[in-house]
């Protein structure tokens, strides 16, 4: 009889842990959430700008992506109409900042060909000579 009343007990903590469990998962959704490429670059995004110094609008990126043709540069809500909305990323990109917790790498070439850069997490710079306005894809190392 006890150890009917201890399977009992341990299956009914189960049942709380589990519906705890849910209800936290529940709870952790759309606010928790990063949007790429929505013109703010947050934390845990790798951001791609239209002029040096972090100038103009912001391309934001969440996974890399090998070939920037098909991207444009979305208009920052801070800003009206900054410059470079709608221009292509491909080959219009003078600076960028990392602020991703991972190492990024940028490309002179799509599908992660051409020369490569390597951006450090935390990294704020303008393009060099060989990167302004010449990059094409990126990619992020875990």
């Amino acid at each position: 009889m006890n150890g009917s009343r201890t399977v009992r007990r341990v299956s009914a903590l189960a049942v709380s842990v589990v519906a705890v469990g849910g209800l936290a998962l529940s709870t952790a959704g759309p606010a928790a959430a990063v949007d790429q490429d929505d013109g703010i670059l947050e934390a845990g995004e790798f951001g791609l700008y239209y002029y040096s110094s972090r100038g103009g609008c912001v391309f934001d990126l969440l996974a890399g992506d090998n070939d920037f043709a098909n991207n444009d540069f979305k208009d920052r809500p801070t800003y009206v109409n900054c410059e470079g909305e709608g221009e292509t990323v491909n080959d219009n990109t003078a600076s960028y900042w990392n602020r991703d917790t991972t190492m990024w790498y940028v490309y002179t070439d799509s599908f992660h060909e051409g020369i490569r850069g390597d951006l450090p997490a935390g990294h704020v710079g303008n393009a060099s000579s060989t990167f302004k306005n010449k990059i094409s894809s990126s990619y992020w190392y875990l």
